[in-house]
């Protein structure tokens, strides 16, 4: 493809992104929203995907401006070998996306996440969205490296030095619209070096005071994960209470949407888990038409174990002592849409340190947790325990117990249900009396 094909394409695409980079920025979380999440300490279930979808499209947009910089570096003759009129093109070009990522960048680093608790999340990796994990860090540290300042810095002597032989490179070409426009994307370039070294210097404080965080947090997921694990593997090997016989009898009205909280009697997990019920698991019933995640009728439960967060057979999940049937009050539709929320996170890894802020590891409840809180505007309230937001299997039984949010409608294991099927209007009771007394 000759010059000119290239530099009309390629302004092409610059022109659209320079239309869209406005409309991003305005579309971000608002300041209102950035600190009720900062009051709050945490992100909802939705939050979380706002930002997740509207971080996706910003790296997009930051990725499609740098590879128009690369076919610019790639075509011309580099800063310090400008001769031809196509040369001063691609510069043009080039320097103009580059302003464009400045100002994106600005934006993210200096604007929206300025908290350190915003931070933490875009560091976060969203598989769905094909985000790797430290993608705010990586923006950060290009913004603020010396190397890229001073290239910088040399683009914009260049620019003025060259002014009038550029001006005329230019003129009636796909790119005099971007050269009539660069004094006006320069503004959002920091041309002054006091101000740069004071935001380097900040930059690199906050990066030091973050590692020293970091390490500290691995090396205590470390040692949750590794007891976890072994805690996990100490049960005691006894027959479970819940037959294949009540399994089956489950089967003839439990309900897509519908989850478990569940107990086994001799396991070790017991002493480290609040309350006598510990755990939670969703049905999805044996729909597997979903477009992007499939399970077959033989995996009909969504349930984080130690070996992360999958799609597990009926068998699997109430293959214990005790279990409670829950049931939401939902539509069926609302229950489907609570399913495709939640079943985007198959795949991922177990949350060992019950921290409800990452998204990128989960814990049991939570699955229950992001299928439905917000739903119609209904919240599942979090608990603040030893300084994290947090969601006990028995904060679920209450949020049933005592409010409309769902009802308890079978139980098995304990009480008056040890060897049968309570159903109905004892179920309240006998529940009750398993944790409440």
């Amino acid at each position: 493809m000759d010059h000119l094909s290239i530099i009309a394409r390629q302004t092409n695409a610059f022109q659209a992104l320079e239309t869209a980079v406005p409309k991003l920025l305005d579309e971000a979380f608002s300041q209102n929203q950035l600190n009720q999440i900062k009051d709050n300490k945490i992100f909802s279930p939705q939050e979380d995907e706002e930002i997740a979808y509207w971080f996706a499209r910003f790296l997009t947009v930051h990725k499609s401006l740098w590879q128009i910089v690369e076919t610019c570096i790639d075509n011309a003759g580099g800063m310090d070998n400008l001769s031809i009129k196509y040369d001063y093109q691609y510069f043009v070009l080039g320097y103009a996306c580059v302003c464009l990522l400045i100002r994106m960048d600005r934006f993210l680093v200096s604007e929206f996440a300025v908290d350190s608790l915003i931070q933490r999340k875009l560091n976060e990796e969203f598989p769905k969205h094909r985000i790797e994990r430290k993608q705010f860090i990586q923006i950060q540290k290009a913004m603020l490296k010396p190397s890229n300042a001073i290239r910088i810095h040399q683009a914009h002597r260049i620019l003025k030095k060259k002014n009038t032989v550029i001006s005329n490179a230019v003129i009636s070409s796909p790119v005099q619209p971007v050269f009539e426009k660069l004094a006006e994307l320069e503004k959002f370039i920091n041309l002054n070096w006091r101000q740069y070294l004071i935001a380097w210097l900040r930059t690199r404080r906050l990066s030091l005071r973050r590692r020293g965080a970091s390490a500290k947090q691995k090396s205590i997921f470390t040692v949750l994960e590794y007891s976890g694990r072994i805690a996990a593997e100490l049960t005691l090997p006894r027959p479970k209470k819940v037959t294949q016989a009540i399994r089956d009898e489950l089967l003839g009205f439990i309900q897509p949407g519908d989850f478990f909280i569940t107990r086994h009697n001799h396991a070790v997990t017991n002493l480290f888990l609040p309350g006598y019920w510990p755990h939670a698991a969703l049905y999805v019933g044996e729909n597997n038409s979903h477009e992007q995640v499939q399970w077959t009728e033989k995996y009909s439960t969504f349930e984080a174990l130690k070996d992360g967060v999958h799609f597990r057979a009926l068998e699997q999940t109430l293959n214990v002592d005790a279990f409670v049937v829950i049931r939401p009050n939902f539509s069926a539709e609302d229950k489907q849409m609570a399913i495709e929320r939640v079943i985007q996170h198959a795949g991922k890894g177990y949350n060992f340190d019950f921290d409800f802020f990452r998204s990128d590891r989960l814990v049991c409840t939570e699955i229950i947790y992001r299928a439905y809180d917000g739903l119609n505007n209904k919240s599942i309230p979090l608990k603040e325990r030893m300084g994290q937001q947090t969601l006990s299997a028995e904060d679920l039984l209450d949020l049933s117990l005592d409010t409309n949010w769902a009802d308890p409608i079978a139980i098995y294991g304990v009480g008056k249900s040890d060897g049968v099927l309570v159903t109905g209007s004892q179920v309240n009771t006998v529940l009750e009396n398993s944790y409440r007394y």
